[in-house]
């Protein structure tokens, strides 16, 4: 069973305040969950095969491979901007002070 000075160190560890009252609170919790650990520590897992992923999907990102630019495309996107220059998009400076 944890100690009545286990809690009052962990609770100073975790830099949190515990009263009197919740110190037998706090041991009951601890034990139940220690316990639980136990058990699944005890659990067979010899035959059990190894979990990597909850599902078998591996690589499912898209390809970061470059791209062919199609000139009419992006004529038409920088002509749908309200200010562009030659081929870039024109946007207001973010470091302008007030």
């Amino acid at each position: 069973m944890i100690s009545k000075q286990d809690i009052q160190k962990l609770s100073k560890l975790a830099r949190i305040e515990v009263s009197e009252s919740e110190i037998e609170k706090l041991q009951h919790d601890l034990d139940s969950v220690l316990g639980y650990v136990e058990r699944l520590n005890r659990a067979e897992t010899g035959t059990a095969e190894t979990l990597i992923h909850a599902n078998e999907l591996f690589n499912i990102a898209a390809d970061d491979g470059a791209r062919v630019v199609v000139e009419a495309d992006a004529a038409e996107l920088l002509s749908a901007a309200p200010h562009h220059d030659k081929s870039f998009v024109k946007v207001p400076s973010v470091w302008k002070k007030k």
